[in-house]
């Protein structure tokens, strides 16, 4: 598919003529690689998966329809240095493998491969004409990553053309009984929420933006008993939203701070 000249120039999923746009899920990094294993698992119409990581062992037990190795043969040992150099030598195979029209790109950061490979994935995207909406997860303060999640979702903003934010200190609102394992599992379920919501406004548009289509998901999270954890930031909106209802002022807030 022949790269379009920008992918910030309407974002347009094409489905002018009839032919529906070319969907990628990419994961980047162990928490990436989860989510794109139950989106594979999920089947969706018209989604082809991409599983991304250093760790070959992590990756071979991945499911997704295409699987990129980076680093073969080196350590990376959880240093975002190291896997961004990684992918840029493959930034080639990563363009070849999301070029399209829209790219999820799912991944956790505060760790190695997710932090620094994953904006390197997404500018490849969009050289390959794809208009990328990042999906970044965030860890617990706890875990003491604060700068180097705030040095990679910078990146990672610049790289995409929308990002949606989910903080897993937003999980202890739902209570103290919910364990790691059941935490993280609420957390894939966000992002599959989020995926299939847009790609239903989508189905049933011509020639309408991205962006539009996300900006609809949040508002429709509105009155929802339990509102999706989500912080949206593009170049036109900073927001931001915990468990609670969302909604939009007259600055394009969504939810609350």
């Amino acid at each position: 598919m022949a790269p379009r000249e920008s992918a910030d120039e309407g974002g347009a999923a094409r489905t002018d003529g009839g032919v529906d746009p070319r969907i990628v899920v990419a994961g980047c990094g162990g928490a990436g690689c989860n989510v794109v294993n139950q989106v594979y698992e999920k089947d969706l119409p018209g989604v082809e998966t991409l599983a991304v990581n250093t760790d070959a062992g992590a990756l071979e037990r991945t499911r997704a329809d295409v699987r990129i190795l980076l680093a073969k043969g080196v350590r990376v040992d959880g240093d975002p240095v190291l896997a961004a150099y990684a992918a840029e030598a493959s930034r080639d195979l990563l363009q070849s493998a999301t070029s399209g029209d829209i790219v999820f790109l799912v991944c956790g950061l505060g760790g190695g491969t997710g932090t620094g490979a994953a904006p390197v994935l997404a500018e490849s995207a969009r050289d390959a004409g794809a208009h990328v909406v990042g999906i970044a997860i965030l860890p617990f303060s706890v875990e003491g990553r604060g700068t180097r999640v705030e040095e990679g979702l910078a990146r990672l903003k610049a790289a995409c053309d929308s990002t949606v934010i989910l903080d897993n200190n937003n999980l202890t609102r739902l209570g103290a009984d919910l364990t790691l394992a059941q935490a993280f599992e609420f957390v894939n379920k966000v992002v599959l929420t989020i995926i299939e919501e847009v790609l239903e406004h989508l189905s049933g548009s011509v020639m309408t933006t991205l962006l539009e289509e996300v900006e609809s998901v949040a508002r429709e999270m509105q009155g929802v008993p339990e509102a999706l954890p989500v912080e949206i930031a593009t170049p036109v909106i900073e927001a931001a939203g915990p468990y609670e209802p969302v909604a939009f002022d007259s600055t394009g807030f969504i939810g609350l701070r």
